[in-house]
C-alpha cells in the first residue's frame, strides 16, 4: 500500500478539510464521508446547496453583486507604458499552496511583487491529477524550475493514446513539435502530485516568497478601496491581514469564491470517478512508453498514467446515477467488477497488482460568473473545472496564474488601465476553459456513436442544437447559429473529433511496441494537402463588415511575463480575432480585402509583403473560424474549410 493516504480529502491548489473528507479529482467540492463501502467514498453536499455561501443580502458589497453588471468586452482605457523608474509593486495574497498558487507566486516575484501564499495544509500532502501538458512545462521552464524538475526523474509523457470507441484502433495525440524556441516542449511528465507540488511551493519558499502553511484563509474583505483584507487562522487564533490584491487559487473549496456565491455547476458533464494504484512495469519501450492511456467502455471510460516506480494510477469515469450501484456493491467491489468490463485497459494490466485502497468522488464540472473584479483573482479550480480527459487541470491552473500575476502587475503600473485589464482576464480565461470544453464534448460525442447505448454514452451524446445543458456554453451558441447561417450540422461537429482521430490512428488494430510517432505523418500531410487544397480554391474572400479596424488588447510576454498592450483586428460590429497580435500595414491588407475582394492567394501574397508570410494561413483561418472571413470559389459556392478544435497547452504556440 501507498504511504501518503490520509483522513482529509485535499483540492488540488491547496484547499484541504483535514476531517471533513473532500475528495477530488484534480479538486472537487466539500463532500462528508460514507463509512463502511471498504473504500474511500463521499457523499457529495457540494453542488445544490452551497450552504456555507452567504444569501445574495448577505454578500452585500463583499458579494458579487456589485460585480454583475461590469463590463467584460470592452477595452476603453488608453495605454500608459510602464516607466522604469516607477518601481512600483504590490503586496499580494495568495490563497493555496498548488500549482496555481505557487505559479503566480513565482510569476509575481519575477516581476518584483511581494507575495504571501496562505495553505491550508503541511505539505508534501496527496493529490490526484497527475498527467500534465507540455504548455505546463514551458512556463515552469521559463520561471527557472528545469533542474529541479530534471532531478526528480519523473516520467516522461510524448503523447497521450486513446482506444477511444468500439473497434476503433488506438489513435495518439502526439506531442511532437519542433523546437522553435527554447521554451517548446514536445513532451510533459506524469508526476506523484504530493512530489510535484511539494517542488513548487519548496522553490517559492526558497525565492523569498513568505509561504504560511496550516494557515487556512477563513474570509475575504473586498470593501475597503485600497486594499483588502484576509482574516487567517494561525495556532487556533484569528488574525487580520492587509494586502493590495488577492488570488483565490485555494481550489474548489476556495474560501473568496465560496463567499462571493458564483459558482455555475455544468449540467453536462456529471461524472463519478473510482481510482487506485497498481504496480506495473510499462508494457512498452518505444514511442508509447510513458504515455497515458484514456479507454471507453460500456459505462464510461478508463484512464491509465504511468509513474515514477513501476506505478499506475488507474481510474474510472462513470455516470453519477453508478452512486447506488457503489452502495450496494462497497467501494472497491464496485470498482473492480466495472474495471473488469473494460477488456482494454485489463489486457494492459495483465498480471498487475493493486497497490491501494479505492477513492471515488462525484466529478463535478463548473465556471463561475466572474474570474476577476478590482483587487481580486481567481485563479484553477477555484475559477473553473471541466472533465480530465485531456489532463488540462494543472496547465489552466498554470495558465491563469501567470496570466493573473501579470495582469496584477500592470495594474499596479498603470491604474487607469484597470477595467480593461480585467476585461482581457476574464474574456481569455473563459475562451481558454470554454475551448476545453468544446474539445471534450466532440469527443464524447463521436464516441457515444461507437459505444453500446448505455445511460453515460447516450448522456453525453449532442444530437440537438437546441440542448438546454449547453445553454450558457459560448461555443454551443456559435455552433448553433453557424448552422443556421450556413448549413453546420451536429454531425459535421461530431466530424471535428474524427478528423483528429484519423490523424493520430494507429496503422495496426491493437496496441504495438511496433508503432512510431513517424507513421502519423502520412495523415498529416493528406490533412495539410485538403486543407491547401480548399484554400486554395477560394478565389473570392469576403470581410464580413466594411471595415477592418484594430482595437486594444494584450499579451503575456513569453520571457518577461509582463502583461503588454497589442492590437487586434476586429470589424466596426466589434467581431474580432485575438489570437494573433496585428499592426497598420496589416490592418490596411485586410481593409484593401474589405473594399475589393481578392482571392486567398493574393491575400497571401499581400500579407506576406507586411512581414506575416510565416503566419498567413493561420491568421486567415483564425479570421474564418472568428467569423470575419468567408471564401468562395470560382462558381461562387462557399468553400467549407472544417471547424478545428483547438487544444491549449500543446504544439509551438502557448497562450502564456
Amino acid at each position: 500500500m501507498r504511504g501518503h493516504q490520509t483522513e482529509g480529502r485535499t483540492d488540488p491548489d491547496g484547499r484541504s478539510e483535514a476531517r471533513a473528507g473532500i475528495s477530488f479529482r484534480q479538486g472537487r467540492t466539500v463532500q462528508d464521508p460514507i463509512e463502511g463501502h471498504g473504500g474511500r467514498l463521499h457523499r457529495d453536499v457540494g453542488p445544490p446547496e452551497e450552504d456555507t455561501v452567504p444569501t445574495r443580502k448577505q454578500r452585500g458589497v463583499n458579494g458579487v453583486d456589485r460585480y454583475r453588471d461590469q463590463p467584460q468586452e470592452v477595452f476603453v482605457s488608453p495605454y500608459t507604458e510602464i516607466r522604469e523608474c516607477e518601481m512600483a509593486r504590490s503586496r499580494v495574497a495568495i490563497i493555496g499552496g498548488g500549482p496555481a498558487g505557487c505559479v503566480a507566486g513565482l510569476t509575481l516575484h519575477k516581476l518584483g511583487h511581494d507575495v504571501t501564499i496562505y495553505e491550508r495544509d503541511r505539505f508534501p500532502r496527496y493529490r490526484i491529477g497527475e498527467s500534465l501538458l507540455p504548455g505546463t512545462m514551458s512556463i515552469l521552464n521559463r520561471l527557472g524550475l528545469q533542474e529541479r524538475i530534471d532531478a526528480e526523474d519523473f516520467v516522461k509523457k510524448p503523447s497521450a493514446t486513446f482506444l477511444w470507441g468500439q473497434d476503433q484502433a488506438p489513435w495518439t495525440f502526439s506531442f511532437a513539435a519542433p523546437k522553435v524556441a527554447p521554451w517548446v516542449f514536445d513532451h510533459a511528465i506524469q508526476v506523484k502530485r504530493e512530489v510535484f507540488d511539494n517542488l513548487l511551493l519548496d522553490e517559492a519558499r526558497s525565492r523569498g516568497i513568505a509561504v504560511l502553511e496550516e494557515t487556512p484563509v477563513t474570509g475575504v474583505d473586498l470593501s475597503g478601496a485600497d486594499g483588502v483584507a484576509l482574516t487567517i487562522r494561525q495556532d487556533g487564533k484569528a488574525t487580520r491581514v492587509e494586502s493590495d490584491f488577492v488570488i483565490d487559487a485555494g481550489g474548489s473549496g476556495g474560501p473568496l469564491v465560496r463567499q462571493l456565491g458564483v459558482r455555475r455547476y455544468d449540467e453536462f458533464y456529471k461524472n463519478f470517478a473510482v481510482w487506485s494504484y497498481f504496480q506495473r512495469k510499462d508494457p512498452f519501450e518505444g514511442d508509447l512508453k510513458g504515455t497515458t492511456y484514456s479507454i471507453t467502455f460500456e459505462d464510461g471510460w478508463v484512464w491509465m498514467i504511468p509513474m515514477k516506480g513501476d506505478l499506475y494510477s488507474v481510474g474510472l469515469v462513470v455516470d453519477r446515477t453508478k452512486s447506488a450501484e457503489v452502495r450496494q456493491l462497497g467501494a472497491d467491489a464496485f470498482y473492480r467488477s466495472t474495471l473488469a468490463k473494460c477488456g482494454k485497459a485489463m489486457d494492459l494490466l495483465a498480471g498487475a497488482k493493486m497497490v491501494d485502497d479505492v477513492r471515488i468522488v462525484h466529478d463535478w464540472s463548473y465556471d463561475t460568473e466572474v474570474f476577476s473584479a478590482d483587487r481580486f483573482f481567481l485563479c484553477g479550480d477555484a475559477a473553473c473545472f471541466t472533465d480530465p480527459l485531456f489532463s488540462q487541470g494543472v496547465h489552466l491552473a498554470s495558465q491563469s496564474a501567470v496570466c493573473a500575476a501579470a495582469a496584477i502587475d500592470r495594474i499596479t503600473h498603470n491604474k487607469d488601465e484597470t477595467d480593461a485589464v480585467h476585461a482581457w482576464y476574464n474574456r481569455t480565461y473563459r475562451e481558454a476553459y470554454e475551448q476545453y470544453h468544446e474539445f471534450l464534448a466532440s469527443f464524447y460525442t463521436f464516441a457515444s456513436f461507437t459505444e453500446p447505448d448505455s445511460e453515460f454514452w447516450r448522456k453525453r451524446r449532442i444530437s440537438e442544437s437546441d440542448d438546454e445543458r449547453l445553454s450558457r456554453r459560448k461555443w454551443f451558441e456559435k455552433l448553433a447559429r453557424d448552422g443556421q447561417d450556413s448549413g453546420v450540422t451536429l454531425d459535421g461537429f461530431r466530424d471535428r473529433a474524427s478528423t483528429m482521430i484519423s490523424i493520430g490512428r494507429h496503422q495496426r488494430q491493437q496496441l504495438s511496441d511496433e508503432f512510431s510517432e513517424a507513421e502519423l505523418n502520412a495523415a498529416r500531410v493528406r490533412w495539410i494537402s485538403d486543407l491547401t487544397a480548399r484554400l486554395n480554391s477560394i478565389t473570392r474572400l469576403r470581410w464580413t463588415g466594411s471595415k477592418a479596424i484594430l482595437k486594444p488588447y494584450y499579451r503575456v510576454d513569453a520571457l518577461s511575463f509582463r502583461l503588454e498592450p497589442r492590437e487586434i483586428l476586429s470589424n466596426e460590429d466589434d467581431l474580432d480575432m485575438n489570437q494573433y497580435p496585428l499592426d497598420e500595414a496589416t490592418r490596411q491588407v485586410f481593409q484593401d480585402l474589405a473594399e475589393e475582394e481578392f482571392g486567398y492567394k493574393t491575400l497571401v501574397k499581400r500579407l506576406g509583403g507586411v512581414g506575416r508570410q510565416e503566419l498567413s494561413t493561420q491568421i486567415v483561418l483564425r479570421l474564418m473560424e472568428a467569423g470575419l472571413l468567408t471564401g468562395y470559389d470560382s462558381d461562387g459556392a462557399k468553400v467549407t474549410v472544417q471547424g478545428r478544435l483547438h487544444f491549449g497547452g500543446v504544439g509551438v504556440e502557448y497562450e502564456v
